[in-house]
């Protein structure tokens, strides 16, 4: 199969900021609401700041914001309600709102008669607005956007939701370490969680892409970002993403995997999903794990089905396992190897990579249930 990974090199031309992608030269009155929405603990937002106001100033010109305040937190419009409440023609409301929603992807639509909605700043509106089947289609407007998205990432607001929220994910066990299990099921091998479908679409991680925007990219492979089951067809359709096979897909999960990332699931796979996604992370970029690395957040992820155990007979204490480990969860005190049980995310880079074995994956006694998510919900309404 041929090699279809994907970089975006820090010194490549991303192109010019396109005409019909602006924002706002100065904040109006309709940008200090959306910024108020965005903040709303509905949308696991951000306090209100100087810095999200930036961001909402970027994303939406004067006469979009106009029509975009109007977009409450889980109140979706129509076209012609939202031209009613702001005095604008139906026709160039609806033409505007679609611009926003399937060009510059920075409100969500779905439905018949389509409706909008705002959506988080994260999952949602970071993740739509970055991707693309294409990384080179990224412009400077996205640089931007990546840029502003970081400071305000780096305020820590994620943790303040982290005890409330449902977990979005739940981390795999990387091909190589299950030779250590002695239990397990279907659910914690890729292989088997592909064949339960038929559809498949693939695009570019969304958070590798943001990094590198920003300078600060790691050189990982990118397009390996997966939606399966029905949904694949909608973000096929909305030109987010392009059209794959199990084959392949396992081929890009590999050369991830080869490259230090680990892949998560968003559902449990069973006869009444309608579908499900994947991306391989990277500690360095993935919002996800940095949640617990930055901020010893762990609420986004569901917790491990398995642990790592050391065979300390085996254990020369060499630190390589602590060396690969993306969520620094290990560490070497004297000679002994240490888990910090509430950063590991049960991946098993650092069993795959022992040459003594010396670690072997234990299943997990604490609760490891994981169900549906916010994210789970946002691919569902994607139309």
């Amino acid at each position: 199969m041929r090699n279809r990974t994907v970089s975006l090199n820090q010194s490549m031309n991303v192109g010019p900021n396109p005409s019909s992608f602006k924002g706002a030269r100065s904040p109006s009155p309709s940008h200090f609401r959306i910024m108020k929405h965005f903040s709303s603990p509905l949308l696991l937002g951000p306090a209100a700041s100087e810095k999200l106001l930036a961001l909402v100033v970027h994303l939406f010109t004067e006469e979009e914001a106009d029509l975009v305040q109007h977009l409450h937190p889980l109140r979706p419009l129509s076209a012609d309600r939202i031209a009613r409440m702001s005095g604008r023609n139906p026709e160039e409301t609806e033409r505007t709102m679609n611009f926003l929603s399937l060009a510059k992807r920075a409100v969500l639509s779905y439905g018949n008669p389509r409706k909008y909605t705002l959506l988080p700043v994260v999952p949602g509106t970071f993740e739509m607005v970055l991707m693309s089947p294409s990384p080179g289609t990224r412009n400077d407007w996205h640089r931007q956007f990546a840029v502003l998205f970081e400071e305000i990432w780096n305020e820590g607001y994620i943790a303040e939701y982290t005890r409330r929220v449902i977990p979005g994910i739940r981390y795999l066990p990387v091909s190589g370490s299950e030779a250590s299990l002695s239990l397990a099921l279907p659910a914690d091998r890729l292989e088997d969680i592909l064949s339960r479908y038929s559809e498949f679409a693939v695009g570019n991680c969304q958070c590798r892409i943001a990094m590198e925007l920003i300078g600060k990219g790691c050189g990982r492979p990118l397009e390996n970002c997966v939606v399966m089951g029905r949904n694949a067809q909608k973000f096929i359709e909305r030109g987010l993403m392009r059209r794959s096979d199990a084959q392949e897909i396992l081929f890009l999960k590999k050369a991830a995997e080869a490259a230090g990332c680990v892949s998560w699931i968003n559902r449990e796979i069973g006869p009444t999903s309608s579908g499900n996604s994947s991306c391989s992370c990277c500690g360095c970029c993935c919002h996800a794990m940095r949640s617990i690395t930055q901020f010893n957040a762990p609420g986004l992820i569901s917790p491990p089905r398995f642990i790592p155990e050391p065979v300390v007979s085996r254990c020369l204490s060499c630190g390589k396992c602590v060396r690969i480990c993306p969520m620094g969860a290990l560490s070497l005190n004297g000679r002994k190897v240490s888990l910090d049980r509430a950063r590991c995310i049960g991946c098993g880079l650092c069993v795959r990579s022992c040459s003594f074995k010396a670690l072997a994956l234990k299943e997990n006694p604490l609760p490891t249930k994981h169900t549906a998510s916010l994210a789970g919900v946002f691919l569902d309404l994607v139309p």
